[in-house]
C-alpha cells in the first residue's frame, strides 16, 4: 500500500510540470482576443449578466470537446480530410459573418429597439439563455484553429502513454480555464456601470464587434 502511495506521488511530479505547461500555452491562448471574446462581449453588454456567462459555458464546452478528439486522435484525422475540415472552416467563417452583419444592422438603427440583436431576458425565459450557451458553442466549436491548436499542444506537450487520471485532470484544468476566463470576461462587461456606457455608445460598439466578427469570417474563409 505505501509503496503504491509513493508510485501515485512521484508520478504525480512527475507530471505536473506537463500540466503547468499546457496550462500556460491556454492561458495565452484564451487571453488573446479572438471570436470567442467579441461574442461574449457584445452579449455580456447587450443582454443581461447570465447571458454572458451561459455563452461562456457554451465555449468551455466546445473547448473541452476540441480537447477531447485532440487527445483521442480525431482532431488530427479530421484535419487530414479536407473536404470536411474546410467545411467546418467555412461553416464557422458564415456563422461569424452572419452574426457580424447583424450587429452592423443594429448599429445603424437608432433607439433601444435596435438592441433586439440579443434579447433581453426575463426571469423565467430559459430558451434566451440557451440561445446564448448555443452561439458559444457553436462560434467555438465551428474554428478549425481551435482542432489546430489542441492538435498541436497534445503532440508537442502530451507524454507517451500517461496514467488514466492524467486525461481527466487535463480535460478538467481545460474546462475550468475556458469557462473561468470567459465568465470573468462576461461579468466584467455585464457591470450596470459598463451596461450605461454600453446604451450611450450602442451603435458605434455595435458596429465594431459587428466589423470584427465579420473581418475574422472572412479571415477564416480565405484560410486554406
Amino acid at each position: 500500500m505505501r509503496r503504491r502511495l509513493v508510485r501515485h506521488i512521484v508520478a504525480m511530479h512527475h507530471y505536473l510540470p506537463i500540466l503547468l505547461q499546457i496550462a500556460i500555452v491556454y492561458l495565452v491562448a484564451l487571453v488573446s482576443p479572438g471570436p470567442n471574446f467579441f461574442m461574449i462581449t457584445q452579449l455580456s453588454l447587450a443582454g443581461r449578466r447570465g447571458l454572458g456567462a451561459a455563452s461562456a459555458l457554451g465555449v468551455g464546452t466546445a473547448s473541452t470537446i476540441w480537447a477531447s478528439l485532440a487527445m483521442l486522435g480525431f482532431a488530427t484525422v479530421l484535419q487530414r480530410i479536407d473536404w470536411l475540415y474546410n467545411g467546418i472552416r467555412i461553416a464557422g467563417a458564415v456563422y461569424l459573418v452572419w452574426f457580424g452583419f447583424k450587429l452592423l444592422r443594429s448599429s445603424a438603427k437608432r433607439g433601444d429597439a435596435a438592441t433586439a440583436v440579443v434579447e433581453t431576458p426575463s426571469a423565467s425565459d430559459r430558451g434566451a439563455y440557451f440561445r446564448a450557451w448555443r452561439s458559444g458553442l457553436l462560434t467555438c466549436l465551428t474554428n478549425p484553429k481551435s482542432c489546430a491548436f489542441w492538435t498541436s499542444v497534445f503532440a508537442t506537450m502530451f507524454p507517451a502513454h500517461p496514467p488514466t487520471w492524467f486525461y481527466g485532470v487535463a480535460l478538467a484544468m481545460i474546462a475550468t480555464m475556458s469557462a473561468s476566463w470567459y465568465s470573468s470576461v462576461a461579468l466584467m462587461f455585464a457591470t450596470e456601470r459598463t451596461q450605461r456606457g454600453y446604451r450611450r455608445l450602442r451603435r458605434p460598439i455595435d458596429g465594431l464587434c459587428g466589423a470584427v466578427l465579420v473581418g475574422l469570417g472572412a479571415k477564416l474563409a480565405a484560410e486554406s
